[in-house]
């Protein structure tokens, strides 16, 4: 045994130490320990041909040494750290190698070939800066960016999706959450969300009820989100102390709705009770009834409905948020 090596490594050191006897494969072994390299940038660094160095690699990697890493028609190169050496011999032998001067000139050449790397790509970034919005954001569906975003909500949360439709909204939450409550008062638009669901491995729940007598114990709620919802409301007074008693000390209120509008044909064609809402109205009315600090977005967003002159209005949206006080009742 050799600092705990197995006996196989033991009878092999003889072979080992004449194969790390060479100064060139000692030097090629201390860059690879610092940075995994294409075999270019070593070549480059320790000023050896191609055909030099792949020999010199040939034997390290037959000796378990080196490990390779393929991309296309590139070849990276790292120290095999778990490969051939002993444990804890060559720690000794790099503390030695980077006392020499040849090393130093290495270390010199190796930073001068990451700055290349990072300068490349500055250059790319810089060149291609005015395309990026339609570059960086040429995806097949785009759904990955709101994942990062969705990937920050609390795993825990019961949320309750308040005039939840045919659950669009919970679609996206469902994998996100603990369980989502999902409410409506129209018992077709609940099946249809159950069929729309059905595949989901979510937690969910299907209450009938309305937006101001909600079906939901005091306290039940984590978040409650109404989109697109509460320009139905009969009565947003009621609407808001409901949404403030059903959620949890701490919880948070998510609405999106229209903002005011003139399609007034919505009213009989959608049932709509109101032209879109004034946030600031909303946000004193959740304020009102206990919410701390309600914040409005304007959001780079429009619904856009089918006119019965078959126009298509784009009709600007906005979100609110609010939070229930960490202190009182419940």
């Amino acid at each position: 045994m050799l600092n705990g090596a197995p006996a196989s490594q033991a009878s092999g050191l003889p072979n080992l130490l004449r194969l790390l006897a060479d100064k060139t494969r000692l030097r090629a072994l201390s860059l690879l320990a610092r940075e995994e390299l294409a075999v270019g940038e070593l070549a480059r660094i320790l000023g050896l041909s191609l055909s030099r160095l792949s020999n010199h690699l040939r034997i390290l990697r037959e000796a378990g040494m080196i490990a390779d890493r393929k991309e296309g028609s590139w070849t990276f190169v790292s120290l095999n750290r778990a490969g051939g050496l002993p444990a804890g011999l060559w720690d000794a032998v790099q503390g030695l190698v980077e006392q020499s001067p040849e090393y130093l000139d290495d270390a010199a050449r190796l930073r001068e070939v990451l700055e290349a790397r990072r300068q490349k790509s500055r250059a790319f970034f810089d060149r291609v800066a005015k395309d990026w919005d339609v570059i960086g954001s040429d995806f097949r569906t785009g759904v990955g960016r709101h994942r990062v975003a969705a990937s920050l909500v609390a795993p825990d949360l019961v949320v309750a999706d308040i005039g939840c439709g045919t659950g669009y909204l919970a679609s996206a939450l469902a994998p996100l959450v603990a369980r989502v409550i999902l409410i409506d008062h129209s018992p077709a638009m609940l099946e249809r969300a159950r069929e729309n669901l059905a595949g989901s491995r979510a937690v969910l729940e299907f209450r009938s009820g309305e937006i101001d007598r909600l079906p939901l114990e005091d306290g039940e709620a984590d978040a409650v989100l109404a989109g697109m919802v509460v320009h139905h409301a009969p009565d947003l007074l009621a609407f808001g102390r409901e949404a403030f008693r059903v959620l949890r000390r701490g919880g948070i209120l998510v609405v999106e709705d229209l903002l005011p509008h003139r399609e007034a044909w919505m009213r009989e064609a959608m049932a709509d009770l109101r032209l879109g809402l004034v946030p600031d109205d909303l946000a004193s009315l959740v304020r009102d009834v206990g919410f701390d600090a309600p914040v409005i977005e304007l959001l780079d967003d429009a619904y856009t409905p089918s006119g019965p002159d078959g126009a298509k209005p784009e009709l600007p949206l906005f979100l609110l948020r609010a939070r229930k006080p960490r202190n009182g009742a419940f």
